[in-house]
Parts: structure tokens; C-alpha cells; sequence
């Protein structure tokens, strides 16, 4: 039984760490796009649309 939960704990491990690589990727996605589009001098549409 306990190889069973060590065995669990480590892939709960594995899982949190891809998981918590996934979300600052994305992140870190998202600043360099509305970076590279501010230089650019393309507006966020989204946020335009929605101060309507």
C-alpha cells in the first residue's frame, strides 16, 4: 500500500509542477503578445468593444 501512495504522490507532484508551467507559460504568452501588439500600435479590441 504504501508503494501505491508513493507512487500517487509522486505523479500528484509531477502533475502540479506541469500544471503550474502551463499557466506561467500562458501568462507570460499573453504580456509578450500585448507587448509586441503595443508596439506595433494595435488596440486590444476586446477592451475597446467592451467600454461601449
Amino acid at each position: 500500500m504504501s508503494a501505491f501512495l508513493s507512487s500517487f504522490a509522486s505523479y500528484l507532484i509531477k502533475m502540479i509542477i506541469l500544471v503550474a508551467l502551463g499557466i506561467c507559460g500562458g501568462f507570460i504568452g499573453i504580456k509578450l503578445r500585448q507587448s509586441s501588439d503595443r508596439k506595433k500600435g494595435i488596440t486590444d479590441a476586446v477592451t475597446d468593444s467592451s467600454e461601449e
